[in-house]
């Protein structure tokens, strides 16, 4: 009986809710960005995150969009990596049948049916090769299981791209806002200078702030899909390693 997976296809629910929020995103950054208001130094209270947000409105608005997609990102790999799905147990079981009755034919055709499945075509070129010595038998296995576990882990890294972006797009937005606040206060005296320069950069540092926090967050979701991609794709390395064996020693 065939079998339905996820792996390798985005859901649609949140495919609709990263578009949701990404309009809203965008809206709220154009709406931002005509209200930014300066931070009153005179009260003595710092400014709130609302205020930080509002001194730069784009590449805040880019860092927040980086998080929305970490987060979409996290939700999907979690749901989608396990091995429930890169080895599901009633297709091993399937398979381990046709194995055992020495219907390597069959067995074949049906991983072919299933490649979606990440075990799948690794278990077709070991059927598919059933005549040949364990040894290469196993190097296959290898080989195959290396190129789709690259696919997966090439997936898993734009979490780690989003960490590595965030905080460049943070230091990108606090170089722009010192240059603007050094440029401002050219023509203001020198103590009115000062008391704006600090204020000015203050802000500034707010992108900076906002892309580390986005960076610690994205590599915290790196390390734990990361760790569920290594156990999963161990589950999945034995199951093949164990067919293998048991389709040769079938043969002994």
């Amino acid at each position: 009986m065939k079998q339905r997976t996820t792996t390798g296809r985005f859901p649609m629910s949140m495919v609709g809710l990263a578009m949701g929020l990404i309009i809203t995103l965008s809206a709220t950054a154009l709406m931002a960005a005509s209200e930014v208001s300066g931070i009153d130094a005179t009260t003595g209270q710092g400014p709130t995150m609302i205020e930080l947000f509002n001194t730069s409105p784009v590449i805040n608005g880019l860092i927040l969009l980086l998080s929305v997609f970490a987060v979409v990102f996290f939700l999907f790999f979690v749901t989608t990596i396990n091995t429930s799905t890169l080895a599901p147990q009633r297709f091993v079981d399937d398979v381990n049948k046709l194995v055992l009755a020495k219907k390597f034919d069959e067995a074949a055709t049906f991983c072919r049916s299933h490649q979606k499945i990440f075990i799948a075509s690794v278990i077709q070129r070991c059927v598919e090769n059933s005549s040949k010595d364990h040894s290469v038998i196993m190097d296959m296995v290898d080989s195959e299981g290396k190129r789709r576990s690259d696919i997966l882990w090439n997936r898993v890294s734009y979490l780690a791209d989003i960490a590595n972006v965030a905080p460049m797009l943070g230091l990108l937005g606090t170089v722009v806002g010192m240059i603007n606040a050094f440029f401002a206060m050219k023509f203001e005296s020198l103590s009115a200078s000062s008391s704006a320069l600090t204020t000015s950069i203050g802000a500034a540092m707010a992108t900076t702030m906002f892309g580390l926090i986005v960076a610690i967050f994205a590599t915290f979701c790196y390390s734990i899909v990361k760790s569920r991609l290594t156990r999963s794709l161990a589950v999945a390395e034995e199951v093949a390693h164990s067919l293998a064996d048991h389709m040769k020693r079938g043969e002994a």
